[in-house]
This record gives structure tokens, sequence and C-alpha cells, in this order.
């Protein structure tokens, strides 16, 4: 009988739920010292009710360290290598050392909270990458949900915590031209020894001056180039992956877009793969359309050639201070803005996927127009 009185007075819920489809077992719910009949009677509804609707978790006993290696063997399939493996680094150095081999129906918000709490007293991650590590959790635990191995997911009620917006940092005109004119004089104190110290000054040229992600940049091959149009065709970036270059298509499909550049740059490029021909054939490599555009030696190049590592020693021979690699990107920005550019015509150089990107990255950097509105007003009057 589903609802048996017992000696007690008391009652008890035994309610079939049918066979757990991973382990095939006959799965029964006991629940004892229901005080009165109308109480048992409306546990028993609610359990069939959510055997009816597939809501109940299964008997299988999984481990989180199980479960992460399936999300990342079943459920990445389509996100891109780069986001794969930073993903990964979440898990193996943070995630798995905390949970384990923890029966993830032990886990509740409690060991959530415990988790978050561990990662803000080591005081080694910021508050944007814990948070990221949230998300990579209640990820995890929705494919738990998916399979039925629970019913609801411990992360829902962990808040994020606060981030605070840093302070974006570029270059303007002035400071770049001094940096580069640093990197200029490098590559003439030993030209005749190393000519290839020349693609330092054109990559540099380029990030400032078209805005394209390292990554773009590093994958650009001559037929990427066109001269008479002066213009490059961006389709593609690259990244290293497990000490591995990796081309992938870019970072959006709105970063599949073609990047003009002016006549000045045009004149360093073409000086560029000349110095390129040479210095290849020295290696016995022919250049042809499909050479990477800044490859100067018997590799690919990545990012890691011309890192931000490099720019902050330039930069000790100077009075300006150091930018990261990607800074070359707000820099030229910045310029953009300052040459009073559509946000329309920057949000599409800039290969974002949506105009609020470009304004919520970029809008603090527009002139503000509130004065000039109040004097249009003005003159209605």
């Amino acid at each position: 009988m589903p609802i048996k009185k017992l000696d007690t007075g008391n009652y008890r819920v035994t309610a079939s739920l049918g066979f757990d489809p991973i382990t095939g077992k006959h799965r029964r719910k006991y629940i004892s010292n229901v005080k009165t009949k109308a109480e048992a009677e409306q546990i028993y509804a609610d359990l069939k009710s959510k055997y009816t609707n597939n809501e109940l978790p299964t008997l299988n006993k999984i481990s989180f360290r199980e479960l992460s290696r399936m999300y990342f063997s079943d459920y990445t399939l389509n996100q891109k290598p780069t986001y794969i493996r930073t993903q990964e680094g979440y898990a193996k150095n943070h995630l798995i050392p905390f949970f384990k081999n923890t029966n993830i129906t032990k886990i509740t918000s409690t060991e959530i909270r415990q988790f978050q709490k561990k990662l803000i007293k080591k005081k080694t991650l910021s508050n944007n990458s814990i948070n990221k590590h949230l998300i990579l959790l209640k990820k995890i635990f929705d494919v738990a949900i998916e399979k039925k191995y629970i019913v609801t997911n411990p992360c829902i009620n962990i808040k994020k915590l606060k981030v605070e917006k840093q302070k974006m940092k570029f270059w303007t005109l002035s400071e770049f031209k001094t940096f580069i004119k640093a990197v200029e004089d490098d590559y003439l104190k030993t030209k005749d020894e190393q000519p290839e110290k020349f693609v330092f000054i054109v990559f540099y040229y380029t990030q400032y001056l078209t805005g394209l992600r390292a990554g773009e940049s590093t994958a650009l091959l001559w037929e990427d180039n066109t001269f008479e149009k002066q213009e490059f065709d961006i389709n593609k970036t690259e990244s290293r992956i497990h000490g591995k270059v990796v081309t992938t298509s870019p970072k959006t499909k709105s970063g599949i877009r073609h990047v003009s550049y002016n006549a000045k740059y045009k004149d360093i490029l073409i000086q560029w793969k000349e110095i390129q021909n040479n210095i290849l054939n020295s290696y016995g490599i022919e250049v042809t359309p499909q050479t990477h555009i800044f490859q100067y030696s018997d590799k690919i190049p990545d990012r890691d050639n011309f890192s931000t590592k490099k720019i902050n020693k330039i930069c000790t021979s100077t009075d300006i201070t150091a930018i990261r690699l990607h800074d070359f990107r707000h820099s030229h920005v910045a310029l953009l803005i300052d040459n009073k550019e559509e946000l329309t015509a920057i949000k599409e150089r800039m290969g974002h996927a949506s105009i609020t990107t470009t304004i919520d990255t970029y809008g603090h950097l527009f002139p503000n127009k509130q004065k000039s509105m109040s004097d249009k007003i003005d003159e209605l009057f």
C-alpha cells in the first residue's frame, strides 16, 4: 500500500517511481513519520507528479570529477579552442581540487559558497575571474540536471561578486610616436645583422593604425592583403593552445570584415615584404600568398613574439608608461574617436557583434554632449 498507518499513529508513504534510466534499478521513495493521512496523501501525489513529469533525479552516483569530464567531453563541441582551454584551466586549477570526487548529490549551495570564499581568500584572482569560475560551475551542474542526476542547480542563488570597471589604458598619438621611434632606433642599430627586427615596426604600426586583435594580425597571410585597395581581409584568428598555434574563425561573425589602412602604412608594409623575402629565402622558404605576413623565421609567428613583455622592455628606454598588447586596440579606437569618426563605423571596423559592445567599451571616451545639447535648447527661446 502506498500509505500505511504505523503503530505510532503516524503514516509512512511508499511511492513506486519506475526504473532508474541509468542503473535500471527499481526506484522507491520512503517517507516515514508523516503526522496526518491528508499530509501523506499530498506527499504521495507530489512524488507521483514529479515522476510523471520526469523531474526526479536518478539513483546514479556520480562524482564532480566525472561530471566535469562529461561537460568538457560532450558539451563544449561548438566552443572555440581558446575558450575551452581557459575553462579547462579553471576546472583543473580550482574546481576539481576543491570538489574532487564528491558525490554531486551532496553538493549544495553551502559548498558552493565555501568554494567562492576560498577563491576570495586566496587573493590571487580578481572578482571578475571568480565570477567566471562560478559561471563554469553552474554550466557543469546544468549537465547534471539535464541527465537527471540532480533536480536543482546548487549555484542558482549564489550572488556574483561586485566588479569594478578598470580604467582603460591607451596611448595618445604622441605617446605612440615616442614608442615606435624607440622600436625604429633599435632596428637601425642592428639592421645589417638583424634585419628581421623590422617586423616589430610594421606589427606595432598595424596594431595602432588598424585596431586588429593580436590573433587576427598574426593570422594574416599575404593573400589576405590587397595593396591596391589598401585593406586586409580579416577572416581568421590565431592562438596558442597547449603549445601549438591554432587557427580558427574570428571571435564573432562580425569579426569577418575588411579593414582599410592608410597610404603611409602601405609603404611600410611594402618595405617589409621585400625584407621578409630576403629573410625567409635564407631559410630556404619561398614567400607565397599563403605566407604569414608577420613571419620572420622558419616558425609561424604568434602573439607571444610581440607580447606585452616585449612592449614593457621597449618602454624602459622612453618616458612613456607601457600598455598591454591588447591596449593598442583601445588606442586605435581612441584615435578614431578623437578624429570624430561615427560610432557605427567604429563598430564595423572593430568587428564588434553589437554596437552595444562598442558603447559599453568605449562610450566614456566620447566627448560629453550635455553642454552642447543645453546650448541648443537656449537657441529655441
